[in-house]
């Protein structure tokens, strides 16, 4: 019998091997997400046909005999038998016995504070509370450094003031006994008589450790208790602090002072090693402030210049014109070189400095540079980053003063000697008193230096030596456990306080809650204690630093802060600055054997946050991470060190389509005589031979969180403080580690027009011109195409007319708001249900997003999304709602183009492919153009996510939201011999999976952690599909404002809602201002306005699934002089568009038009046998399928 007659149930299908796929392609040059997506392998390509991880829907076999293994009769005993695997949670109703006079039942309210940030400076905060809980932090709308926007961190503090598991009472480390639950009463029974005898002499032997905070209050209680202990040591501690821009401002200005900037009117930058954008202080205000600057609507609109200067691909470096990869050591080279240019071109005096080349960089593109910066004198800016020398750090503002940036684009304010001390030496010094028995008092505050202080300088050991130590903080840390003395502090949502932003903002901290682990201190108060004011309240050590009237305190309590004064500029001592870049020499470039290292942090800074399950499975900016803090080097640095993957697609290790997790190699790397095991991670961009090492990971006494999540790379920080060093060197230490990087996750198969990208020239030729599209075969013409559509497949597909007509339109294309029809219940004509506002739509600008990930934790924040586990992402299965696709661009693996991120949630299609396939019809459309979500509906049939083409559905395979992370079993219902069994259990068998455990089993969330949920949102249980909602409960409270406001239109009924009434919550949240939202039928709306430009573009548009979220595309300004991207005209059919050209060709020039007489859009290649045609349209399956 011939096969074409055998039926494949009877014999095994006979498949066409998967051909290797080819990439997409943006105006000719190829993008793509990762390394394996470059490499093309057809077993990449069979795994982004799947759509979904091979992992994610299988439950591990392994998993449930170890379950049955460890359970067995002992469920019968635990009363669990006849208890559902499934089922939702129990819910208990407690009324108010009287409800205080300013709550109102469904309604939050909004207080002002901030929240001090490490090393100095804040972010101005509006906080919403529900019934006194705090549940959401927005930017405060007044403050000048926000604007109401916010960070990352921000929005993810509201989850660690819920920590279940931060200190909730003192502990007394007894000699004999061991640790003592004490009271705050029992420390200071113990600290008076300490404290006075200490005072008695003066303070000698009494240290203190306190972490930087730039807070009026605090800075006067310190000096307040350095009156009392005259004789004590100070030290200011800061792990990952950086000398360059403290020393190099006292160089540059004679003293230590902050630097803040304003990118208002900017015309050209250049980031020398900086991420300004999305780390550090009035990092919000210069995102939201150089984004401005790059906002182009119409042809001929004005638009900086961007230039980074890099090692590591960074925020910054996504959105530059021009991005260079620069090793940590050639950054001061490359600052010396510019110098030189500018001071020449500009006509002032660099006589001496050094002629300084740099690696990675021709002289013809620093001069060209250069040229550009004097060129637009008055309106450009350098903006120095931290791993720079002192000395480059002050040449940078040398070159300011030339340009003309100062006091306009960048100002300064003096820094107090506290901030400006060095933490490094003065630590060392410490250590060194400690070591010789001159310390018995050790009282650390804020800070945990037994776990950051890098391990050459011996901290942890001379610790131990000091006889009496104290240690004030809100977390678990491995400072307060070794600790005398543990004290619990509050977390700033509870207390009051004050600080400083870097252009002199002041700010009030004022508490949203009363300490939920009541009684408990804030640092201020707990400072007040050690100077012998004992009981003094924070409210009223604020008003003592802040004297004024009882009005202009409550507007201070109202606005969140009080103005400062007019930033001003210290002028630069421009010949001293140059005196010392002439000493600091020209570096040699780095090598195998002598790497560049650069420290840097991230998404909870020096490890503070590492029990902030938010932050833990954020992926990071380019590298895609979660959960960990992989060696990141480039492709071909590992290519020399002989450290690529050594897994190659036919052995058994295939992560993507097998039931593997994704392994990288183990590596041992030394540094200054230190050395350390880690992952390696190739990461696109990275400069050659420099390793990128992420500080913050490694702890050991912290939450179940962030225990033991990542490598401690402290181990190997030198003890000076810099964030670059020399010398490095990285081999094979054999065996691999587990990554769990989504890099790859939800993959478009093979679909393209993803992001588009036109260089300014033509956008100012194009960006008024809009383009009929004619099918050379059909014969049709469809609508008018602006250029963002003209660069997509919009351009070569049939018109898009749907097959069936949309009741909701009552028309097969966009809503006739002429085509009345007779309303039964209003009894009169109405237009269309699409017709009739408000219809609600969004609008991402590519120009401005930077991939920072605010958005991302601000919808976990206000939709109360759950975190699922290193684990569960490696398969998989994260639940966040926004995703941040990032691609490289171009065909060099190791230098890439360009990086593009792009945020994507659901798009709430008009014809949404979810809706018609749902079962239940658990997914429907709402009258104003929401996909909607009813989850008592879902049945978990995952149809929906199968069906999307945008791959933005989110399934709870497990309880992920109600029980608690990485808990395990619930002494109430379990025995403790099964319970014992469990862990042990759990221990030896890696690929066990917790969330086996029935419901009533397992530990459900503390109540304290139910606290931050908002009460506006479900919480979803196993086995419901979520997405994105547009923040429909945000929808619902704004229309109810409306009616309460009496917000009437002409015919007596309720008005539309005003523009910019409400925003979504990652709308809100964003610094850069990229994305906007509203009523797309109101002309006047912005985001009508951004979808009627000549940018905007539908993503996947060519399916007719006409998505309600656009994207404009992003607009380079590149200088011609150094290189263009778009060397051809755009529009000219030679095959400049990639796959989107008719002949799919890869370059410009290229003329065929695929087969003549036929459409280059029909697919005629027969699969095998029975398995049908691939499908009619190419673009549908992509022109490689």
């Amino acid at each position: 019998m011939s096969n074409l007659d055998q039926c494949p149930s009877s014999k095994g299908k006979t498949e066409i091997p998967a051909k290797a796929p080819e990439m997409g392609r943006l105006n000719g040059r190829a993008y793509w997400r990762s390394l394996d997506e470059y490499s093309g392998t057809p077993e990449f390509k069979e795994f982004v046909e799947r759509e979904f991880p091979s992992n994610a829907s299988v439950l591990s076999e392994p998993s449930r005999r170890s379950f049955v293994k460890i359970m067995g009769a002992g469920l019968a005993l635990a009363g669990a038998a006849t208890v559902p695997g499934c089922r939702r949670p129990d819910r208990k109703i407690i009324p108010y016995a009287k409800t205080p006079p300013e709550v109102i039942p469904g309604k939050p309210l909004y207080f002002t504070t901030a929240m001090p940030l490490p090393g100095g400076g804040c972010e101005g905060l509006l906080i919403e509370t529900h019934t006194g809980r705090p549940t959401k932090v927005e930017g405060n709308p007044l403050h000048p450094g926000n604007q109401g926007k916010s960070s990352t961190a921000a929005q993810a503090s509201v989850l660690g003031l819920y920590d279940p598991e931060r200190l909730k009472f003192p502990v007394y480390n007894n000699p004999s006994r061991g640790k003592l639950d004490a009271t705050w009463d029992d420390y200071i029974a113990w600290a008076t008589p300490h404290f006075e005898a200490l005072a008695s002499n003066g303070g000698q032997g009494l240290a203190f450790i306190i972490d930087k905070q730039s807070s009026p209050t605090r800075q006067r209680l310190i000096g307040e208790v350095r009156s009392r202990f005259p004789r004590a040591r100070f030290v200011f501690w800061s792990p990952a602090e950086s000398r360059a821009p403290i020393d190099g401002s006292a160089i540059a200005f004679g003293s230590p002072q902050f630097v803040s900037y304003d990118f208002t009117g900017a015309q050209c930058v250049v980031s020398v090693g900086s991420d300004f954008m999305a780390s550090g202080a009035g990092s919000v205000r210069n995102a939201r402030t150089l984004a401005s600057t790059r906002k182009v609507m119409k042809g001929g609109d004005p638009m900086s210049r961007l230039y980074a200067i890099e090692a590591k691909p960074t925020s910054v470096g996504s959105l530059a014109d021009h991005r260079f990869r620069v090793a940590p050591s050639q950054l001061n080279n490359f600052t010396i070189a510019l110098a030189r240019a500018v001071m020449a071109q500009a006509g002032s005096g660099a006589a001496g400095l050094p002629d300084a080349s740099v690696e990675g960089m021709s002289q013809h593109d620093i001069d060209e540079i250069a040229k550009d910066l004097v060129a637009h004198r008055n309106h450009s800016v350098v903006v120095p980053g931290d791993q720079l020398s002192a000395q480059a750090w002050a040449m940078c503002m040398a070159m300011n003063s030339v340009l003309g940036a100062m006091g306009s684009m960048v100002s300064t304010r003096a820094m107090n000697a506290d901030l400006a001390s060095d933490s490094a030496a003065s630590m060392i010094e410490l250590v060194d008193a400690m070591n010789a028995g001159s310390i018995d008092t050790l009282v650390t505050i804020s800070c945990n230096p037994v776990y950051d202080a890098p391990a050459s300088m011996g901290f942890a050991d001379a610790f131990h030596k000091v006889a009496t130590t104290v240690t004030f903080d809100t977390s678990m840390t491995e400072t307060e456990h070794a600790s005398t003395w543990s004290l619990n502090g509050t977390h700033y949502l509870e207390q009051w306080g004050d600080v400083e932003d870097l252009d002199g903002t002041y700010s009030v901290v004022q508490p949203m809650i009363a300490p939920l682990y009541d009684p408990a201190r804030s640092d201020i108060e707990f400072l007040s204690g050690l100077a012998g004011s004992e009981g003094v309240h924070g409210i009223d050590l604020v008003k003592a630093t802040r004297s004024g009237t009882d009005a202009a305190w409550n507007r201070l309590l109202h606005n969140g802060f009080a103005s400062a004064p007019r930033p001003s500029a210290a002028p630069v001592r421009s010949a001293q600055v140059v005196q010392a870049a002439i000493g600091m020499g020209v570096a040699p470039a780095p090598g195998e054997g002598s790497m560049d290292v650069l420290f840097y942090t991230s998404n909870f800074n020096d490890g503070r946050c590492a029990n902030n399950a938010w932050l833990q499975e954020l992926p990071e900016f380019g590298p895609s991470v979660v959960w960990d803090n992989p060696l990141l080097v480039s492709p071909l640095t590992a290519k020399k060190l002989g450290l690529l993957p050594e897994h190659s697609w036919q052995d058994e290790y295939n992560p993507y389509t097998k039931q593997q997790m994704p392994q990288a190699q183990l590596v041992t790397i030394t540094l200054d005589g230190h050395e350390m095991e880690a992952a390696l991670w190739i990461l696109p961009g990275m400069a050659d031979n420099t390793v990128a090492v992420k500080l913050g990971y490694g702890r050991k006494i912290v939450g179940k969180v962030g225990f033991k999540v990542g490598h401690n790379t402290y181990e190997i920080k030198p003890a000076s403080g810099t964030l670059a060093s020399r010398g490095a060197r990285i081999s094979k230490a054999g065996g691999t580690y587990t990554i769990a990087s989504t890099q790859n996750h939800w993959s478009l198969e093979s679909r393209t027009s993803i992001v588009r990208a036109l260089d300014k020239t033509w956008w100012d030729q194009y960006a008024d011109l809009n383009v009929n599209a004619t099918d050379e075969i059909y014969g049709r013409t469809s609508e008018e195409l602006n250029i963002a559509e003209k660069l997509g497949e919009l351009s070569h597909t049939p018109p898009n007319i749907s097959i069936y007509k949309n009741p909701l339109n009552d028309s097969r294309r966009d809503p006739d708001p002429s085509n009345l029809h007779e309303d039964k219940v209003l009894n009169r004509q109405v237009p269309p249900r699409y017709a009739q506002g408000p219809q609600w739509g969004m609008s991402i600008d590519l120009n401005a997003c930077m991939g920072c990930n605010a958005c991302t934790v601000a919808c976990q924040s206000e939709n109360n999304i759950p975190v699922v586990g290193k684990n569960e992402v490696a398969k998989g299965r994260e639940m966040q709602w926004i995703r941040m696709d990032r691609y490289f661009v171009g065909d060099d693996l190791n230098n890439p183009d360009e990086i593009f991120v792009q945020p994507v949630a659901c798009v709430h299609c008009e014809n949404a492919p979810c809706e018609t396939v749902c079962p239940v019809n658990a997914t429907v459309h709402g009258d104003e153009g929401t996909n909607d979500m009813a989850y008592n509906r879902c049945i978990g049939t995952r149809y929906c996510a199968n069906n999307c083409p945008y791959k933005v559905r989110r399934f709870n395979f497990f309880d992920f939201a109600p029980v608690k992370f990485n808990g395990g079993l619930d002494p109430q219902y379990t025995s403790k011999e099964i319970a014992q069994e469990f862990e042990e259990t759990v221990a030896k068998d890696r690929t066990f999976n917790q969330n086996f455990i029935p419901p009533r089993l397992r530990k459900k969330l503390d109540e304290i952690t139910k606290m931050h949920f908002n009460p506006d949102v479900t919480v979803r249980s196993r086995g419901v599909m979520e997405k994105c909602t547009y923040c429909i409960q945000r929808i619902h409270q704004a229309r109810q404002e409306v009616k309460i406001r009496g917000i009437w239109d002409d015919k007596d009924q309720v008005g539309p809602i005003p523009d910019g009434f409400f925003n979504t919550a990652c709308q809100q949240a964003c610094p850069s201002d990229a994305i906007s939202f509203g009523d797309i039928l109101d002309p006047e709306s912005r985001v009508s306005k951004e979808r009627d430009s000549g940018r905007s573009y539908l993503l996947l548009g060519y399916l007719d699934t006409r998505p309600r979220t656009t994207y404009m595309m992003r607009v380079r300004n590149p200088n011609p002089a150094i290189r263009v991207y778009d060397e051809h005209d755009p529009l000219s059919h030679g095959g400049g568009h990639g796959d989107d050209s008719h002949g799919g060709g890869d370059g410009h020039g290229e003329e065929s038009h695929g087969e003549q007489h036929s459409s280059a859009y029909i697919d005629r290649t027969k699969k095998f046998i029975d398995q049908g045609y691939s499908m009619s349209l190419k673009v549908l399956t992509g022109i490689n399928a």
